[in-house]
Order: structure tokens, then C-alpha cells, then sequence
């Protein structure tokens, strides 16, 4: 890969960056309850399949929603591939 290419790669990042923490910062002021929820359950890690699917119901906008997705899909993955299950 060439420097110009990641840099370029760098930028792009750095922009997606800047709009998931704008967007993440809009849900902490205009949803506080869902997102304190977000944090206390540990979404990455901890949180159940309920909990997640509780989030996912409940997400306040379209970012909230995808962002849930996502995580839900990373911990189905992660299931898969260490064979233990997530409930």
C-alpha cells in the first residue's frame, strides 16, 4: 500500500470518526435514558441477547438502530466462531 493510499484510508477514517462520535454525542444530550442504558449494559461485551434486543426495539433514531445492529451482529459472529452461545 502506498503512503497516499493510506493516508487516504487515515481521512477516511478520521471522517467516519467524526460523525459516529457527533452522532453518539446528539443521542448522550437528546436520549439520555436509552443511552445511559446503553452504556450500563455494555453492549460489546456483557449485555444479553434481551438486553440488546430491548435496545434495538427501543433505539431512539436510525443511527441508535444501526449501531445496535451492528453490535448484535458482532456478538453472533463472535458466538459463532467461539461456539459459545449468546443468550
Amino acid at each position: 500500500m502506498s503512503a497516499t493510499e493510506q493516508q487516504q484510508n487515515i481521512d477516511h477514517e478520521s471522517v467516519g470518526m467524526a460523525f459516529a462520535t457527533a452522532a453518539m454525542d446528539t443521542l448522550e444530550a437528546n436520549h439520555p435514558e436509552w443511552y445511559a442504558t446503553y452504556n450500563e449494559v455494555l453492549p460489546d461485551s456483557a449485555a444479553t441477547r434481551a438486553e440488546l434486543a430491548e435496545l434495538w426495539a427501543t433505539a431512539p433514531t436510525p443511527f441508535a438502530q444501526g449501531l445496535i445492529y451492528g453490535k448484535f451482529g458482532m456478538r453472533l459472529e463472535i458466538a459463532a466462531h467461539t461456539g459459545i452461545p449468546f443468550v
